[in-house]
Parts: C-alpha cells; structure tokens; sequence
C-alpha cells in the first residue's frame, strides 16, 4: 500500500481527533473559563457627584476604568466633583472599557466691573460682557443726571463666584421737595420731619455756631429755611436752642 493511500486513509481519523480537542477546548473555556474568552458584559454604575478619585475606585471595583475628561467651572460642585460620566451609568460595556469623567474645576470668581458714572444701558453691557447677570434696577432720585449708574451691588470691586447677579442703583434725577417748617419743635422731631421728607440732617448746632447733641433743644432755624425747594436728599442744618 502506497503512502499516499495510507495517508488518505488515516485523514479522517486526525480530523476526527482534531475536532474532538477543539470542542472539549471550547466547552472548557465557555462553561468553566467563560472570561478568559469573550470580556465579561459590564451594567456602568453612576458615579457622578463623587470625588474623582473615588469615582474611579468605584469603576475599578466593576472592571471598568474611569479616566479623566473635561474640566468645567461649576458653581455649586467643589472643585474635583464628577459631574458627567460617558457612556452614562445604566448602559452596558465591556470589562476594562474606559469610562470618561466630566470634572469640576470649582467655582470661577470675578472681580465686579467699575459701572459708576455710566448709563444704564453702557453699565449692563459691561457686566454681561463681565460674566455677571443683571438683579434688577432700583431707582433712586438723585442730583446725578437720570439714567446714570451711582453705585452697584455688590459693590464694584468686589471678588464674587461667576455667574453671580448684581444690581444696579440708577439716578432717577432730582426730585424737588420742600423744606417742612420744624421752628418750635424739638430737636428730635424736627430731626424726623426732615428725613419723612426726603432730606437728610448735616448737622444741629447752637445759633452761636456750637455743635449740639441735646434732642430735647428747640429749633430756632434751619438752612435752608422752611419753603425752600431743594432737590430730595438735600443736607439740612438745624439751628437749636437748649430749653431753660
């Protein structure tokens, strides 16, 4: 018998004995090792909202591994704080996949912008431009020209978080108002009237020029005097007599 005969012959037991290891091969690493085959199918957990590091110890602990991405201002997440994760928590991935983590940078502070002396409109540009957010708008008579800026809240100058709203106090112009006729009453009275007004006392002095702080005194004059027009806020001095 040739060798090409015996050969041909015996084909079919090697395919057979071949085939046979194969398939013990395959039911030993699917049924028994079935993670040394394919990667085991993982559920992502949610990790947002913990720190960085612990996020990724929660990841390691499922066989996946979690890696750092983009870092963001947040203005109320501490700086390191997970705040997206990619794929999302509840999906599905393969073990040892990468799990990409949004971090956050912290809060991002700002120095308020200097918008005194501006118009209203030059005053909330400049803010926005600033990362700010516009609180509102009080009006307020004032000897400044109305429509323009006299002070801030917060205060210009001031280190505040990004976005942060700031308010702006606008001149409203001069209100005109009349000095009340406070001869006759006593000094703490008249201090009252005066300020029910819209005006504001400087100072309250004998008529011989002495400071005086007795509220019981009585007003002999004031400057202005009474019926005089002054712009609301004006400063009053108040001229007092101690009572004998």
């Amino acid at each position: 018998m040739s060798l090409r005969v015996r050969l041909r012959r015996s084909l079919p037991y090697a395919i057979a004995i071949i085939g046979g290891f194969l398939l013990a091969y395959l039911v030993v690493a699917f049924l028994i090792f079935p993670s040394g085959v394919i990667p085991r199918d993982i559920k992502v957990p949610s990790v947002t909202g913990l720190p960085f590091d612990d996020a990724v110890r929660r990841l390691a602990e499922r066989g996946l591994q979690g890696v750092k991405g983009e870092q963001r201002f947040h203005e109320a997440s501490p700086k390191g704080t997970v705040l997206e994760q990619s794929p999302a928590a509840g999906s599905r991935d393969v073990e040892g996949a990468q799990i990409t983590l949004t971090v956050s940078g912290g809060q991002q502070t700002a120095k308020i912008p200097s918008v005194s002396g501006m118009q209203r409109a030059d005053a909330e540009r400049a803010l926005e431009e600033a990362g700010f957010d516009l609180g509102g708008v009080i009006d307020r008579p004032s000897n400044t020209p109305a429509g323009q800026v006299i002070e801030a809240n917060p205060r210009p100058g001031s280190e505040v978080t990004v976005p942060s709203a700031v308010t702006l106090i606008v001149s409203a112009g001069p209100t005109v108002v009349l000095i009340p006729n406070v001869v006759g009453q006593s000094v703490a009275q008249a201090k009252q009237l005066i300020e029910n007004a819209g005006l504001l006392v400087s100072d309250i002095r004998t008529p011989e020029g002495e400071l005086l702080s007795d509220v019981t005194a009585t007003v002999v004059a004031t400057a202005p005097g009474s019926g005089a027009q002054v712009a609301a806020g004006t400063k009053v001095s108040i001229q007092a007599r101690i009572r004998q």
